[in-house]
C-alpha cells in the first residue's frame, strides 16, 4: 500500500477525512491512520482480487448494521476508495492489554503487578469485564475470531478497570466466511492450528482462557519450566498445546516462573482453567464458557482484602491457625468482615426414615471492604429458580457502606426485595430506597424474599408443601 498521509478520503456517506500519521506499522491486513480531528481512527485494507474485495465490503456493510456489547468499538463509516476500509471512534487514555501480560524488566514482579498495573483485585475485575463482553457477543452466535492482547484495550490509570475491544472486523457468524482470520498463534485453539476447524465460539472460549490465565498468572498455560529453558520451536509447540498443562497433577511441565496458583486463583478459577486446558484441549464442548469465567472472576474479586502493611490485594484466606497473612510481604492482617450467603431448602433424611427436614448450607463468603460494597443479583438469586426476576446477571441489588466510624450501613437504592433481621430477634424489617442507611452488625441476617422457610429443630414441625423444591437464599454478616 502506498503512503496516504496528507490525503483526503471520502466515505460512502459523503464524510471527508484528512489522514495524518500512521498509528502503527503496516500489518498483514492493511494499515491504520489517525485523522485531523483526532476523533477517529481509519483502517484501510490492502487490495485483493475482485472476489476478496466484494466479500470484504459485504462484511463491513453487515458489521456496521449490527449491535454490539457496549465495550466494542464498532465501525461508524465505510470507504471504497482508494482502499476498502472503515472509520471507528478513537480510543483515548487506553493501552494494549499486553502491557499487563508481560512483566517489566525494570521493576520487581511485586512492584509491577501490584503498583504499576493495579494488583490482583483490578486484574480480576478486568477479567470479569473482558469475559462478560465476549459472553454477550457469544449469546448472539457471533465469534470474535482473534482474541489477543492486541485487540483488548485497558485504561492507562491502574486504579481504573475500564476496557474496550477494537478490530471488530474480525467478528463473524460461525459457518460464514471468516476472511482468513484465524487468530494469534499464542492464543489459537489446537483445532485452529491444525486447520481442523474454522473459528467459532468454542475457539473463542479457548483464546479467552489463555488471555485470562496470562492476566492473572503472567505466563502461558503450557509454557512451564521445560519449555522456558527450551528452544523457540518448543515454545511454538507449547502454544499448540503439545505440552502438559502447567497445573496438571504431577506435570513435568510445572512452572516456577509464573505467579503461584494459590496466590492469584480461587479454587473455582483453578477448576475452570483445568477444564479448558486439560479436558477441553481436545474436547471442545468441555471448555469453560466466557460467562462462567466472567462470574468466577467477579466472585474472586470480592474475596480479596488489602494488606495493611504493603497495600497490596490478596485473597482473604486464613492459614491453619486462622490467621490472615499477605503473600506479598508476609505480614499478618486482621480478620476482615464477611457477608456469607446461605441457601435453605428441603431435603430427605434417609437416616431418619425418609423424614423431610429443612437444611441450610453456606454458598459463598465475600469480603466487605472499606468503601461502597455493591452486592449484585447473581449472589442473591438462585439462578435456576428465580432467574426471571433479573434482567441482567450482574445488576446491583443492594449496597453496604463502611463509614468513618468503622460501622457498616445497609442501603437499598434499587428498591430490591430486602429484609433485615437483627441478631437475636425474630422480626424482619423491610429495607426500601426510602430508608436512611441502616446499621448492620455481627450475625445480622438479610433476606431477599417476602417469604421464607424457617429452619426448625422440631422433628414434628409442619412442612409447607408449596415450598418443596425451592431454594431460599439469605446472607449473614460475619
Amino acid at each position: 500500500m502506498k503512503d496516504l498521509e496528507g490525503m483526503i478520503i471520502t466515505s460512502t456517506s459523503g464524510q471527508t477525512y484528512l489522514l495524518t500519521e500512521k498509528v502503527d506499522k503496516q500489518g498483514a491486513q492493511g494499515i491504520v491512520y489517525e485523522e485531523s480531528t483526532g476523533k477517529f481512527i481509519i483502517k484501510l485494507y490492502k487490495r485483493g482480487n475482485e472476489y476478496q474485495n466484494r466479500n470484504r465490503m459485504n462484511k463491513l456493510e453487515w458489521l456496521i448494521k449490527q449491535s454490539y456489547p457496549d465495550q466494542f468499538i464498532k465501525p461508524l463509516d465505510l470507504f471504497t476508495e482508494p482502499y476498502i476500509g472503515y472509520a471507528m471512534e478513537k480510543v483515548i487514555n487506553h493501552i494494549s492489554l499486553n502491557k499487563l501480560l508481560v512483566p517489566s524488566r525494570e521493576l520487581t514482579m511485586s512492584e509491577w503487578y501490584n503498583e504499576e498495573t493495579g494488583g490482583l483485585r483490578r486484574r480480576l475485575f478486568l477479567g470479569h469485564k473482558i469475559a462478560m463482553q465476549f459472553a454477550l457477543l457469544h449469546e448472539s452466535n457471533r465469534a470474535y475470531c482473534d482474541i489477543s492482547g492486541n485487540n483488548i484495550m485497558v485504561n492507562k490509570d491502574s486504579k481504573v478497570a475500564s476496557i474496550c475491544m477494537i478490530d471488530i472486523d474480525n467478528i463473524y457468524i460461525p459457518g460464514g466466511d471468516s476472511g482468513n482470520i484465524l487468530g494469534t498463534s499464542r492464543y489459537m485453539a489446537p483445532e485452529i492450528v491444525t486447520k481442523q476447524m474454522q473459528p467459532d465460539i468454542f475457539t473463542d472460549d479457548y483464546s479467552l482462557a489463555v488471555i485470562l490465565f496470562e492476566l492473572l498468572r503472567c505466563g502461558h498455560p503450557y509454557v512451564g519450566d521445560m519449555v522456558e529453558d527450551g528452544t523457540p520451536e518448543q515454545q511454538e509447540q507449547a502454544y499448540r498445546g503439545m505440552y502438559p498443562y502447567v497445573d496438571e497433577e504431577d506435570s513435568p511441565n510445572s512452572s516456577t516462573q509464573m505467579l503461584p496458583v494459590e496466590v492469584v486463583f480461587t479454587n473455582k478459577l483453578a477448576d475452570l482453567f483445568y477444564r479448558t486446558f486439560v479436558k477441553g484441549k481436545e474436547n471442545r464442548v468441555a471448555r469453560t464458557t466466557a460467562r462462567e469465567f466472567a462470574l468466577a472472576c467477579l466472585e474472586a474479586s470480592n474475596k480479596v482484602m488489602k494488606c495493611n502493611e504493603c497495600g497490596h490485594w490478596h485473597y482473604a484466606s486464613p492459614d491453619k491457625e486462622r490467621k490472615y497473612f499477605c503473600p506479598w510481604c508476609d505480614e499478618e492482617n486482621e480478620r476482615p468482615i464477611f457477608l456469607q450467603f446461605k441457601d435453605r431448602y428441603y431435603v430427605v433424611d434417609a437416616k431418619e426414615r425418609n423424614r423431610i427436614i429443612l437444611k441450610e448450607e453456606p454458598v459463598e463468603s465475600f469480603v466487605l471492604r472499606e468503601e461502597k460494597n455493591a452486592i449484585t443479583n447473581n449472589y442473591i438469586s438462585n439462578l435456576y429458580i428465580r432467574r426471571d426476576k433479573f434482567s441482567k446477571p450482574v445488576d446491583q441489588y443492594f449496597v453496604i457502606n463502611k463509614a468513618k466510624n468503622g460501622k457498616f450501613y445497609l442501603l437499598n437504592p434499587k428498591n430490591s426485595i430486602l429484609y433485615l433481621q437483627k441478631n437475636g430477634q425474630k422480626e424482619r424489617i423491610p429495607i426500601t430506597k426510602d430508608n436512611d442507611q441502616v446499621e448492620i452488625g455481627y450475625k445480622d441476617r438479610l433476606f431477599f424474599s417476602d417469604i421464607d422457610i424457617n429452619i426448625s429443630k422440631d422433628p414434628n414441625a409442619e412442612i409447607d408443601e408449596k415450598y418443596r423444591g425451592l431454594v431460599f437464599r439469605n446472607a449473614v454478616f460475619l
